[in-house]
């Protein structure tokens, strides 16, 4: 297609383009799935998504492989949401965090494998085909799997609900399940009752609910949650923006592209270890800032070296290793970032809030391919907006309550009640007024001493 000259910005385009469809998906794959249910949108949007990838090769000009790569991306959310929630529905809390991690790591053998099959496959019409092959089996594997429980119960289908369950206790060879898991006819009596309220109550009460909700949103635009919504948005933007950068420039680094792109996949693996680690020890709050600000430094110095080195082979090494050192360190930053999320937000709005931070996120992952291109116009250009983006980001999160040995916010009094005691400018303040607390209540006991000896001793 002449991707040259005037037209060599289109491959940074298409790369947003399917990007900008996951932020689409994003607004609209929840509420699908939470009306029609999880499986039915999994499997129709998996048809779909097949359908739509395959239809790419096919793509005869730009505009057309754009649409597609837009509409593979919206698709691709409405595959991803449903398919996690699930996953987390029928798994008790104690193995959430361990398995909580396998879809990210999954994604990473995922990008190792793609480096080594884009290796052997060149024409990208033939690559693309290859790569949707394990989605068509994922249409074959879904199939197998239950509905949500949870939706079942909210949408009035106790048989079925109960099906599943009895399903699942098979499978885990339960002894001596009962077959009636739920009270139906509890279940009936308080439909009976909800159907005596008139017509003028129901529509109150909607109405109340509904001007409930709009209050719980704005909320979000309230101190302090409005500092959580901001500074969470801009570090969660600046996490997408600076690990798809590194992911998008490794392939144009000194040395194999195939290679980069595979050593850097490698990287993650480790990154996700040692975050979890650093989570359960010292909260999520260090692992976040740490984890920015390393990779800023390591930036700083992929700008550098090309000036203070010569030899080219030495230089690609460093640049190389450098590299993928900043896709270690970012992400450490990302498990503390979906942490952050479920624990700052009070719990009216913490599915509002976390939804605007990740919406406000794909911004970032949308704009790498751009920021990339600003390379065109001056050397490393994109590493430097990285790094302001990235400094910036670890100052503000200095503003955040830390959330080690703390439990959920509940309620906007409950984050003030944070951010009065556990951010490290509230602790040091909190610690300065009690060391003069306890230095005046010792100089007056002191002082109260001293004069009760003195008039033992006659002095007084």
């Amino acid at each position: 297609w002449d991707l040259v000259c005037a037209r060599d910005f289109l491959p940074g385009v298409g790369q947003s383009l399917i990007l900008a469809g996951f932020a689409v998906g994003s607004i609209l794959g929840g509420p699908v799935a939470d009306k029609y249910g999880k499986k039915p949108t999994l499997l129709i949007s998996l048809v779909i998504f097949n359908a739509v990838g395959l239809s790419v090769s096919l793509s005869q000009g730009f505009i057309a492989f754009g649409i597609l790569r837009f509409l593979m991306g919206t698709i691709f959310k409405a595959v991803r949401i449903p398919l996690i929630n699930l996953m987390f529905e029928y798994l008790v809390p104690r193995y959430r965090s361990l398995v909580g991690i396998l879809p990210f790591i999954m994604g990473s053998v995922g990008l190792v494998i793609m480096s080594g099959i884009a290796y052997l496959v060149r024409d990208w019409r033939y690559l693309n085909i290859v790569l949707m092959t394990p989605t068509l089996s994922m249409m074959i594997f879904s199939w197998l799997l239950p509905e949500s429980i949870r939706w079942s119960l909210s949408r009035g289908y106790i048989k079925k609900a109960e099906e599943t369950m009895q399903k699942v206790a098979a499978f885990n060879k339960a002894k001596d399940f009962p077959l009636v898991v739920f009270d139906d006819q509890h279940l009936k009596q308080e439909g009976n009752s909800s159907e005596n309220v008139s017509n003028d109550e129901s529509q109150e009460n909607c109405k109340s609910k509904s001007l409930e909700g709009f209050r719980f949103i704005a909320q979000l635009f309230q101190p302090p949650t409005l500092t959580v919504s901001l500074i969470l948005s801009w570090a969660w933007l600046t996490c997408t923006l600076v690990y798809f950068g590194f992911a998008l420039t490794t392939g144009s680094l000194a040395g194999d592209p195939y290679l980069n792109f595979c050593l850097s996949s490698l990287a993650d693996f480790p990154a996700a270890l040692v975050s979890l680690f650093l989570i359960k020890k010292i909260g999520s709050l260090v692992p976040l800032i740490a984890g920015l600000v390393l990779a800023a430094v390591l930036m700083i110095l992929i700008i550098i070296l090309p000036f203070a080195i010569v030899d080219k082979d030495v230089l690609s090494g460093l640049l190389t290793t450098l590299a993928l050192m900043g896709r270690f360190s970012i992400t450490l930053a990302i498990p503390p970032m979906f942490l952050l999320m479920s624990d700052l937000f009070p719990t009216p709005i913490r599915n509002s809030g976390t939804s605007l931070v990740q919406l406000i996120g794909n911004i970032g992952s949308l704009s790498a391919p751009l920021v990339i291109y600003m390379n065109k116009f001056f050397a490393n250009l994109a590493f430097l907006v990285m790094v302001l983006c990235a400094l910036l980001a670890a100052g503000l999160a200095l503003l955040l309550p830390d959330t080690l040995s703390t439990k959920q916010v509940e309620t906007v009094d409950d984050l003030k009640v944070l951010f009065a005691t556990k951010t490290i400018f509230s602790r040091r303040k909190n610690e300065k007024e009690d060391a003069e607390t306890d230095s005046s209540s010792f100089d007056k006991h002191d002082t109260t001493e001293m004069r009760e000896s003195c008039a033992d001793e006659g002095y007084v």
